[in-house]
């Protein structure tokens, strides 16, 4: 598992061949995790996680095509994408009790921002961690940043249209602020901030 562009990984050597065997397969951290609750039997994601690796069509709800093809990676590796609130499978009956439904996956920008009630289009949340993350609810219809934000599915309900965000990153945002508190004394809480 790893974070960033994913072309020049593939590009080895032993990543390809690994790739030509069907031995390998690319994801986000959902992906992952069901792949491991589920015993290694499936490889899904959900638009919210896919439209992050900027290698899905957030127009057409596909991988992009022309994208694979120009970073050289196979659309095999891809998971299936699904809607967010859908059923994805069931967890491999040897880790609980029972097997267990997994009927909902998002991005945790994604989740943030409608766990913070930004349900309707034009509202907006700022999240700190280490970074800060900015995103604003845009609706069901897709609507162009013109001003450098990303544009991002947000999520979507089975049986329903996506819906869409627009996302503005601060990667060491909260990081300053604890530094302006800890390291500057600069300020006396992040509450302030």
């Amino acid at each position: 598992m790893r974070g960033g562009v994913i072309g020049p990984t593939l590009a080895t050597p032993c990543i390809r061949a690994a790739a030509a065997r069907g031995e390998l397969a690319f994801g986000t951290v959902d992906s992952w995790l069901i792949w491991q609750l589920t015993g290694g039997k499936v490889h899904v994601s959900d638009v919210s996680n896919a439209s992050r690796t900027m290698l899905f069509n957030v127009h057409t709800h596909e991988w992009d095509a022309d994208l694979l093809k120009l970073l050289d990676i196979p659309a095999s590796l891809m998971p299936e994408v699904k809607p967010s609130s859908t059923h994805f499978a069931d967890t491999d009956a040897g880790l609980f009790d029972r097997s267990l439904p997994i009927g909902g996956v998002a991005g945790d920008q994604q989740s943030a921002l409608f766990g913070q009630a930004c349900f309707e289009a034009g509202m907006a949340k700022n999240t700190y961690g280490t970074g800060c993350f900015l995103l604003m609810h845009t609706g069901g219809a897709f609507q162009p940043s013109h001003n450098g934000l990303l544009v991002t599915s947000a999520a979507q309900t089975a049986g329903m249209p996506p819906q869409y965000a627009m996302e503005g990153s601060v990667f060491v945002g909260g990081a300053v602020v604890q530094w302006l508190r800890d390291g500057l004394k600069a300020i006396q809480g992040s509450a302030i901030c």
